[in-house]
């Protein structure tokens, strides 16, 4: 008999899962750069031939960016298979971390756009630690009502993105109107994130934007409190810990989704 889901698509224990697979993920993040660092420059040059940038596909919906990122990693066969199965989530959580789901031979993109899919999706993951936002969540923003602190936050996240037609844009115009302030942001920004964006709750925003997108967005205090603290510990059993994540949920409901 099938465990009842208590949040949507997932039970309690299959989103503790979800949240405990962030410090595997964070790890992940720091090996492929420095699996990259490691790689000689020449051998970098041959794979790097042209149009390898990836900026383009934070200007895609973030359903759009991972679709295109299952569908050039030729992973079609396994998501179909996924979504066949009786509990389709647990079966992604058991086989998050295995190697047999991608099929070389099923590759459908060459080796550069390759390394940019995968770069650019652990980014956007990043993004969601910092700032409940995918990547593709910023640049809307940036696109469609020139949010300035939008534009910052996805340089902190991947200096790259100063290549998406939204962000080159920006620049061209604060270019044109030599608006120093806003340089003087975007240096910041290329510095990437600051003390304060590494000291936030990752785990705990992680979680508010797990819980936000599966359209929990009416947990009394008391019901806060006992996930974040008590199932998932994304937050220290504190005596302000109820008022605080109160505060943090709230803020949470009032960004947009993914």
């Amino acid at each position: 008999m099938t465990a009842p889901k208590e949040f949507g698509k997932l039970t309690a224990e299959q989103f503790m899962k979800l949240v405990a697979a962030l410090p595997e993920l964070r790890r992940q993040q720091g090996e492929l750069r420095d699996v990259i660092s490691a790689v000689p420059q020449a051998r970098l040059d041959e794979l790097l031939v042209e149009n390898y940038n990836w900026a383009a596909l934070y200007e895609c919906s973030f359903q759009e960016h991972v679709a295109l990122v299952v569908y050039c990693l030729g992973l079609s066969p396994y998501v179909r298979s996924l979504a066949t199965s009786p509990d389709p989530q647990q079966r992604a959580l058991d086989e998050m971390w295995g190697d047999h789901r991608v099929d070389e031979g099923l590759i459908r993109a060459p080796p550069q756009a390759v390394l940019g899919l995968v770069y650019s999706l652990q980014r956007t993951i990043f993004s969601v630690m910092l700032y409940q936002r995918s990547m593709s969540s910023l640049l809307a923003e940036v696109r469609e009502s020139g949010n300035e602190d939008a534009l910052f936050k996805a340089v902190r996240v991947d200096r790259a993105v100063l290549a998406a037609p939204s962000v080159a844009d920006r620049i061209a115009r604060a270019e044109l109107r030599r608006d120093e302030a806003f340089f003087r942001h975007l240096r910041s920004a290329l510095k990437g994130p600051l003390k304060k964006h590494w000291e936030a709750y990752s785990d705990l925003r992680y979680a508010l934007f797990t819980l936000r997108e599966l359209g929990f967005d009416k947990l009394s205090d008391a019901q806060l409190e006992r996930l974040m603290v008590d199932q998932l510990k994304v937050y220290p059993p504190t005596a302000s810990a109820r008022k605080n994540l109160r505060a943090q949920y709230q803020q949470s409901r009032k960004i947009k989704t993914i």
